[in-house]
């Protein structure tokens, strides 16, 4: 996880930054809505930014109205000029004297501001998916229309923003990250920061930039459309333009390794002989194993990391053990005779249960949602999924309300071990489908679980 840290702007507004990584810095000017610490826990943000940090030291910040940093803002100070001197603050505390800065959407024209005034401080430029006018992204009549939904719906806004930003992504995937929008800014803020993407224009200080710089555009972008990277290229005397295919509004979605390969490329960096030294070998196909508090995954070519939990300690038992049956008690917590306590737990214990009713006031709302949409698809697979979790509820409670117990240690590791495995494989299913479906179904779990692939698979765990 990313080590937090704070320093104060000239006001005495806490900022919040983190740095990985080590050797000269790539500082990302503060982009859209943001959170040091809560970015770091999904993994495609993770490693992207991991493989950065290989080879530079990787800086990131909070907006002040946003993340970890203070949250409180006045109107008047939402305004470029209090970006660019953010972003000053953070640089100056760190005592940087030269650094690349990496503009990300909107944070591209709070790049192209401090660059212009302070040459002697950049090293060079990178950008993706971003502008110079605000009055390019998107036409007047869309911006206006997202403007008064976040104002008047910030949940229905935020799901728009989600859907631009990351538009090859399931739909429960947008709503997460519509959700994470939501908790890391008010929908006031979120409105005050969208009009600033609108309305800025750093049009005039880009052409006083002449460091070298380069410009990375997908070319099916819905959130910043392709011309207005081509217009930002147009406008840095000392550009190049890469457009590339897809329309992944953000560097961490899509495919990665283009982007990547490009950085590395301007900054110069051999990826292959600076890993020469001291390098561990490449990671095989067919591999789970555990590096702290996150796992790696590779499969079928592809590799993912996923935050820790039990339920990845439990697949790669099975996985080092294929087609032999083992005990959900032992993958408990080492066997049988250690569940063997005296007495009856709840079948559903209060986090358990605060869980349960969390996720049914959630889906009430979606529901509401749904149905004012008229997305009947979508109505019918909430009411199956609210519906499955009341009879859950209603099995754990007996007459009079009284709570029953579970008092079969076997029967409890049994119901422990299969829930967590499923959810793994679903967690595992999203971040690489491939390897998810191939758990899926060569995973069985009961009372013994077991691997059992038709065909024989050498996993490295």
């Amino acid at each position: 996880m990313p080590h937090v840290q704070f320093c104060s702007a000239q006001d005495g507004k806490r900022i919040a930054f983190a740095v990985d990584g080590d050797g000269p810095a790539i500082v990302l000017p503060a982009w859209w809505i943001s959170h040091v610490q809560k970015d770091w826990e999904q993994e495609r943000f993770r490693a992207f930014f991991a493989a950065l940090a290989e080879h530079r030291q990787v800086v990131r910040y909070d907006r002040i109205g946003a993340g970890l940093s203070d949250r409180e803002r006045e109107d008047d100070d939402i305004t470029v000029e209090r970006e660019v001197g953010d972003l000053t603050t953070v640089i100056d505390h760190l005592g940087l004297d030269k650094v690349t800065l990496f503009g990300i959407s909107c944070g591209g024209p709070t790049a192209v501001t401090y660059a212009a005034r302070h040459p002697k401080r950049i090293h060079k430029l990178i950008f993706y998916a971003s502008y110079l006018r605000g009055e390019s992204v998107g036409t007047s009549s869309v911006q206006t229309a997202v403007l008064d939904l976040v104002r008047a719906s910030w949940g229905l806004g935020s799901k728009t923003i989600a859907s631009l930003f990351l538009p090859d992504l399931s739909a429960a995937d947008v709503r997460r990250s519509a959700a994470l929008q939501r908790a890391w800014a008010d929908g006031e803020m979120a409105a005050k920061l969208l009009n600033l993407t609108y309305f800025g224009d750093v049009a005039s200080e880009a052409e006083q930039v002449s460091v070298p710089s380069l410009v990375i555009h997908r070319q099916h972008d819905h959130a910043v459309p392709f011309d207005a990277g081509r217009e930002l290229a147009s406008h840095l005397p000392n550009a190049t333009f890469l457009p590339l295919d897809g329309r992944a509004h953000v560097p961490w979605e899509g495919d990665t390794r283009p982007v990547l390969d490009a950085i590395f490329s301007f900054l110069g960096i051999d990826v292959d002989a600076e890993a020469a030294p001291g390098r561990t070998p490449p990671i095989p196909d067919n591999a789970l194993f555990r590096t702290g508090d996150v796992w790696l995954l590779s499969f079928g070519g592809k590799q993912s990391h996923l935050k820790h939990s039990k339920g990845l300690s439990d697949i790669a038992v099975l996985l080092a053990r294929p087609g032999e049956e083992i005990a959900a008690a032992t993958l408990m917590g080492g066997g049988a005779e250690q569940l063997a306590a005296t007495g009856g737990d709840d079948i559903l214990d209060e986090k358990a249960r605060a869980e349960f009713g969390a996720r049914i006031r959630a889906i009430d709302e979606e529901l509401e949602e749904a149905r004012g949409f008229n997305d009947l698809g979508r109505v019918e697979r909430l009411e199956q999924e609210r519906d499955a979790i009341a009879h859950e509820l209603e099995a754990a409670t007996g007459l009079g309300g009284r709570r029953r117990k579970l008092k079969d240690p076997a029967e409890r590791a049994r119901k422990a071990v299969s829930a967590r495995i499923r959810e793994t494989i679903q967690r595992i299913t999203e971040a690489h489908p491939q390897a998810g479906d191939h758990l899926g179904e060569t995973i069985r779990t009961g009372a013994f679980c077991s691997y059992d692939p038709r065909r024989p698979v050498d996993w490295h765990t």
